[in-house]
């Protein structure tokens, strides 16, 4: 359903599927064989499927902490759920939206991520959120 931006949140505090301008919310079925795999859920994303802005997986809301620009900065601003999140990086959303909340958690237990091998990661982000 096309909506004005600004009406987006009441959209996504629902998991209800709309599209904006340059923005748009959409469910997700990563794994079709299993409804209940972790592997589906809600997505949020800005100016096509390659900016996630907000995941929604097994009850918990995922945001992308990265910031791309001006615009993005406001459809965030326009679309957060106004509840917790658990912040991610950019690749890290991409791999729950590709993978699935399994692959997620696979890759953050293994180490690894979607782009970049294990040696080029941050150490920050593993020590702030306790690896």
């Amino acid at each position: 359903m096309k909506i004005a931006n600004r009406d987006a949140r009441a959209y996504v505090q629902k998991q209800h599927p709309f599209d904006g301008s340059n923005l748009y919310g959409s469910w997700f079925c990563v794994n079709p064989s299993s409804i209940d795999s972790g592997d589906n859920g809600y997505v949020v994303c800005s100016y096509g499927p390659h900016w996630p802005l907000f995941i929604y997986v097994n009850d918990t809301w995922f945001e992308n902490s990265e910031s791309h620009s001006r615009s993005t900065t406001r459809h965030r601003s326009q679309t957060h759920p106004h509840c917790p999140t658990v912040l991610l990086t950019k690749t890290q959303m991409l791999q729950l939206y590709r993978g699935g909340y399994k692959a997620l958690a696979k890759a953050r237990i293994l180490g690894t991520t979607l782009s970049k091998p294990r040696e080029q990661r941050d150490p920050s982000w593993l020590s702030a959120h306790g690896m």
